[in-house]
């Protein structure tokens, strides 16, 4: 397993709490890198975690990237939701968390290959609810953090409900 963390064109280093998540997420995920997306005005550290590994049952490939853009005010709020490289097609199949467009003021990214899946960890796309069901403690390890979120988002997408 390996965190790469670019620092070509902002230069920035990211925040000790964000050092401290990427090793919670590396116990659970290969191959991530760390890097900056600006979607309008609007920067975001971008998460890539390379290879998710895909059931063989939902998906005629193997694995996809999988992708986290975190907002400025991380972690006291999540992303919204998270972006595959991969554009399967849902429908009939009952994943209505995929719809291949981007809600809740998620970037809308498919013209750059990301299409946009719907996971979170509760309570809805609402940021008052987010307030209530996104929990992440002073210590990383101890609360909502990017390795539970990885985790929640590869069986949410990896799931057949």
């Amino acid at each position: 397993m390996a965190i790469t963390i670019s620092q070509e064109k902002s230069g920035s280093k990211p925040s000790q709490r964000l050092i401290e998540e990427l090793k919670l997420l590396e116990k659970v995920a290969k191959n991530v890198i760390v890097g900056n997306k600006t979607v309008g005005d609007i920067k975001y550290t971008a998460v890539l975690i390379k290879g998710m590994p895909l059931s063989s049952k939902k998906f005629a490939v193997s694995n996809t990237d999988i992708l986290f853009l975190l907002p400025r005010d991380y972690p006291r709020l999540p992303p919204i939701g998270c972006y595959l490289n991969y554009p399967w097609n849902t429908v009939g199949e009952g994943d209505h968390h995929f719809t291949r467009q981007s809600y809740y003021g998620a970037p809308f990214l498919s013209e750059e290959g990301w299409y946009w899946y719907c996971v979170g960890l509760g309570g809805g796309f609402n940021q008052d609810v987010w307030l209530n069901s996104w929990k992440p403690s002073n210590n990383a390890e101890n609360g909502h953090n990017l390795a539970t979120l990885f985790v929640t988002a590869r069986h949410a997408i990896n799931s057949e409900d």
